[in-house]
C-alpha cells in the first residue's frame, strides 16, 4: 500500500469514527420537574405536555399562572455558530419571561472559554423581558465578548419561540369546581392539580433535589388505586404488624437525591399543637411498581397517623433536615376536610342568598307602602335596581382612562403575525457593535499598509496590532471553526456579524489575489511566532532537515480533512480546538489539557520559526489550497537561481533554491524586503555574476581533470 493510499485510508477512518448517530433533541416530557420550576418559579404543579406548540401549562394550586416550553419543540430553531441552542422557557399569562435555561447547546468555543452561556447572571437577565420585546443584544440583551453570534440566536430563539407560543393559547382555561369524591381514574397530574397529591423539593445546594409527595388514603379502593393491588396489601401488612393506624398517607419520592427522604424529622401541625410522627410509623416499601404512582416517582411507602391529627380539618406536615437542609413545611387538606369545608361554604351561601331575599322582600314591601301613604299629586316611578358590575362595564369603550391603557389582558394583546421580521441587513446592521468595526478596520488598514509598502518597521507594529486587538481585545481572529460552522449553520453565520464579515471577505479576496496575506498579517498566533522568532536566541533554534520538512508539511492537511470531512458527513463532533491553541491562548481556556497543547506548539515554535503555521496549522492548510489559484505571486529575478539568502530567511522554508512553494507561502515580505534592499547576490548586475560563474565552473572543471 503506497503512502497516498494510506493516508486516504486513515482520513476515512479517522472521519467514520467521528460521525456519530444523530442527535435529538431534549422535548419538554423529558425535562425534570426541578428544571421546571427554575424557569417558573411560582408554580407548584406542571400538566403533561399538551397542545401545538407543545407546552406544560403550570399552576399555583388550581389557577393557571403561565406555561413551559422548550424551543427544540417549535421549530425552525435559530442556528449559533456552531449549531442550534436547545433553551427552556417559563412565561406568565402577560407574556412576561420567568425564566429561561439553556438546556442543550454546541459551541466550538465552548473548549476555549467553558461554558459561557451558562454564565452566572447570564441566563438570568431574560427573566421579566416582555415577549413584544426585539430581544436585541447590547440593547435589551447584554451579550458575551467574542460569541455575539450565539448570544443573539439564544436571544432570537427565545423570543420567536415565546411569541408563537403566546399566539397559539387564548390563556383561558376551565379549571375544575368542588370537590372530587373519587379520584380513581385521575391521572396523577389532576391528582396534583385537585389536591389529593400534595408535593415540596428537598434541595440539597451544590448536590441536586428530592421531590416528596404525599397524599391520604382513605379507602382501600382509593389506595390500591395510588399504589396498585399488590404494594397496597403490602402495606396494610407491614401497618398491621407494627399495631395498625387511624389514617393512612402515601408518600412518594422522585428526583435524582432519594437520600435526601429519611424517616426522622416527620411532624404534624394543627391547631396550634405538633404531633410528632415517630420514625417506626414511616414504612418504607421500595421502588414503586404498581398503580397511578407507578412512573410517576422512584420510591413509595406510607405514613401511619393517629387519631389525634383531625383529618376533618387542614393540617400542615413539617419535614425537619436539621441545620444544613433546614425546615420544610406543606400545607395539607384531605378530601374529607375538602367536602365538609364546601358543604360549610354552600350552607354559608345559601343562608347569605336567603337573608339577601329577606331584604330585598323589606325593601319592596316599604317601597309599596311608601307610594300607597303619598298624596295623590305626586307621582312615584319605579327606579330598576343598578347593577354594579354593569354600570362599571357600561361605556368601558368610551372611557379614556381603559382606551389608553398599555395594561394587557391574558389572551390579548399577542398577535405578532402581522410583525415583519428584519431582513438580513437591518438585523445586521441593528446587532452591529461600530467600536468593533472600527478596531477590525483598523487591523486592516495597517495590514494592508504593511504589506504593500514592504516597510519592516511598519509590519511590526501591523504585526503588533493584530496581536493586541484580534488576540486580546476583540477575539475576533479567523478559525477553521468558521468553515466547519458554515457547513452547519450555512452563510448566515457570516451575515449576521458584521466585523467577521469584512474579516471573511478580506481574507478570500486577499487569498485569491495574493495568496495567504491573512496568515502573514492578520493571525495573532502567526504575530505571536514572529514576535518569539525575534526575541528566542539563535542558538535556541533549529532547521528541520529537507525530508522532515516536506514530509512535515502534509500534516496540517491531515488535520484539516479529520475536521472538514466529519462536518460535511453531518457530524457536530470538532477536534479543531486541540489543533488551534490560539483559542486556548486568547480566550484563556479553563483546560489544562488545552494549555498542555498550547504549550507545546509555543514552545516548538521557539525551536522552528512557525512551527505551528508549517505544519499543523488547519485554516492555513485551508487557505493553502486556495492560494493555488492567486493572482499575483512573488516576483522571482535570475539573481534567485544563484542565492541562498532568502530561502534561509523564510520564516515558514517555503523557499527552496529559485523555487517558491506557493501553498506554504505566508507573504510576509521577508524575501521581497530582501529584494527591494539588495541584501544578498540580488544587489549584484547579472553582468557582474556570470563571468564570476563562469570562472567557478572552469574551476570546477580544472579540479575535476586534475583529480582524474
Amino acid at each position: 500500500m503506497t503512502h497516498t493510499r494510506r493516508l486516504v485510508f486513515l482520513i476515512v477512518v479517522l472521519a467514520s469514527w467521528a460521525v456519530p448517530n444523530a442527535l435529538k433533541s431534549q422535548n419538554i416530557d423529558g425535562v425534570s420537574e426541578s428544571l421546571l420550576r427554575e424557569v417558573m418559579p411560582e408554580a407548584d404543579l406542571f400538566s403533561p405536555a399538551t397542545g401545538d406548540p407543545l407546552v406544560k401549562q403550570a399552576y399555583r394550586g388550581q389557577e393557571l399562572i403561565g406555561y413551559v416550553f422548550i424551543t427544540s419543540d417549535l421549530p425552525p430553531e435559530e442556528y449559533g455558530y456552531s449549531g442550534t441552542i436547545e433553551t427552556l422557557v417559563g412565561m406568565k399569562l402577560d407574556g412576561t419571561v420567568t425564566g429561561i435555561r439553556v438546556t442543550n447547546y454546541r459551541e466550538s468555543y465552548m473548549r476555549s472559554m467553558g461554558d459561557f452561556l451558562r454564565r452566572p447572571g447570564f441566563q438570568e437577565q431574560y427573566t421579566g423581558k416582555y415577549v413584544g420585546e426585539a430581544f436585541r443584544v447590547g440593547g435589551d440583551v447584554d451579550g458575551i465578548s467574542q460569541v455575539s453570534i450565539s448570544v443573539r440566536a439564544l436571544s432570537r430563539g427565545i423570543r420567536n419561540a415565546a411569541r408563537r407560543v403566546a399566539n397559539a393559547y387564548s390563556f383561558e382555561v376551565e379549571l375544575p369546581t368542588g370537590t372530587v369524591e373519587d379520584v380513581v381514574g385521575l391521572s396523577w397530574f389532576e391528582l396534583r392539580r385537585r389536591g389529593v397529591v400534595e408535593r415540596f423539593e428537598v434541595t440539597e445546594s451544590g448536590e441536586g433535589s428530592a421531590g416528596i409527595s404525599i397524599a391520604h388514603m382513605w379507602s382501600d379502593r382509593v389506595g390500591e388505586y395510588l399504589l396498585g393491588e399488590e404494594m397496597y396489601q403490602r402495606a396494610l401488612a407491614s401497618v398491621e404488624r407494627r399495631g395498625g393506624a387511624d389514617h393512612l398517607m402515601l408518600y412518594t419520592v422522585d428526583g435524582p437525591r432519594l437520600r435526601l427522604f429519611v424517616r426522622d424529622g416527620w411532624a404534624i401541625e394543627q391547631g396550634g399543637d405538633t404531633i410528632d410522627i415517630s420514625p417506626d410509623n414511616i414504612v418504607m416499601l421500595g421502588l414503586t411498581s404498581g398503580g397511578v404512582s407507578y412512573g410517576e416517582a422512584t420510591m413509595t411507602g406510607v405514613m401511619m397517623v393517629e387519631d389525634t391529627v383531625d383529618i376533618t380539618m387542614p393540617f400542615t406536615f413539617l419535614y425537619d433536615l436539621g441545620p444544613r437542609l433546614g425546615s420544610h413545611r406543606m400545607d395539607y387538606t384531605t378530601q374529607e376536610a375538602r367536602i365538609i369545608m364546601a358543604e360549610e361554604a354552600a350552607a354559608a351561601a345559601a343562608e347569605a342568598e336567603a337573608a339577601a331575599e329577606r331584604a330585598a322582600a323589606e325593601e319592596r314591601a316599604a317601597a309599596e307602602a311608601l307610594a300607597n301613604n303619598a298624596p295623590p299629586s305626586t307621582t312615584v316611578e319605579a327606579v330598576a335596581p343598578i347593577d354594579t358590575a354593569e354600570a362599571e362595564l357600561g361605556g368601558l369603550s368610551d372611557s379614556p382612562a381603559i382606551a389608553g391603557s398599555d395594561e394587557i389582558l391574558p389572551g390579548e394583546g399577542f398577535d405578532f403575525t402581522l410583525i415583519q421580521e428584519e431582513t438580513l441587513l437591518e438585523r445586521m446592521l441593528a446587532n452591529t457593535s461600530w467600536d468593533r468595526v472600527a478596531l477590525i478596520l483598523l487591523v486592516l488598514a495597517f495590514g494592508m499598509a504593511a504589506f504593500f509598502t514592504k516597510i519592516t518597521l511598519l509590519r511590526w507594529v501591523s504585526l503588533g496590532v493584530t496581536l493586541l486587538v484580534l488576540g486580546f481585545v476583540d477575539g475576533g481572529f479567523l478559525s477553521v471553526s468558521h468553515i466547519t460552522s458554515a457547513i452547519w449553520v450555512g452563510p448566515s453565520v457570516f451575515l449576521d456579524d458584521l466585523p467577521l464579515l469584512l474579516m471573511v471577505v478580506f481574507t478570500v479576496v486577499t487569498t485569491l489575489i495574493w495568496g495567504r496575506v491573512f496568515c502573514g498579517f492578520l493571525c495573532p498566533f502567526g504575530a505571536l511566532q514572529d514576535f518569539l522568532d525575534r526575541f528566542v536566541p539563535e542558538s535556541w533554534k533549529r532547521t528541520p532537515s529537507t525530508r522532515a520538512h516536506r514530509i512535515g508539511l502534509w500534516a496540517k492537511y491531515l488535520v484539516l480533512a479529520v475536521i472538514v470531512i466529519p462536518a460535511l458527513a453531518g457530524s457536530h463532533v470538532s477536534f479543531y480546538e486541540y489543533f488551534e491553541p490560539f483559542g486556548t491562548v486568547f480566550f484563556r481556556s479553563p483546560s489544562v489539557l488545552l494549555w498542555v497543547i498550547a504549550g507545546a506548539f509555543i514552545l516548538a515554535s521557539a525551536i522552528v520559526p512557525r512551527f505551528y503555521c508549517r505544519y499543523a496549522c488547519p485554516l492555513g492548510a485551508a487557505l493553502a489550497v486556495a492560494s493555488v489559484v492567486s493572482l499575483k505571486r512573488i516576483r522571482r529575478v535570475e539573481q534567485c537561481d544563484h542565492c541562498l539568502v532568502c530561502q534561509q530567511k523564510c520564516p515558514t522554508g517555503a523557499i527552496e533554491g529559485p523555487e517558491i512553494n506557493f501553498r506554504e507561502c505566508v507573504r510576509c515580505n521577508v524575501c521581497e524586503v530582501q529584494l527591494i534592499e539588495k541584501a544578498g547576490v540580488c544587489r549584484h548586475e547579472m553582468e557582474e555574476i556570470r563571468p564570476r560563474l563562469i570562472q567557478v565552473k572552469l574551476g570546477s572543471l580544472e579540479g575535476v581533470a586534475d583529480g582524474a
